[in-house]
């Protein structure tokens, strides 16, 4: 199990975390891609609660990303 902080595109943190199964063996500080369960779907990020578990699953260790840059009007 790890504790996942989610990241905007860019790469900066949101603050929020979710408890996730470890599916494919991620280290600290990877970036992860992460499913959220049957749970999730139902419940939205309670800021009284930061941390609070939610079930999720890690599916996949990311490499890099790419963002394509919007063209210019």
């Amino acid at each position: 199990m790890m504790l996942c902080e989610s990241i905007s595109p860019e790469g900066e943190a949101t603050g929020y975390t979710v408890l996730a199964l470890d599916a494919v063996d991620a280290g600290v500080g990877d970036t992860v891609l992460n499913r959220p369960g049957r749970l999730e779907r139902f419940q939205q990020p309670r800021p009284e609660k930061p941390g609070a578990a939610i079930d999720s699953a890690i599916i996949g260790v990311v490499d890099r990303i790419d963002l394509l840059e919007s063209p210019s009007a």
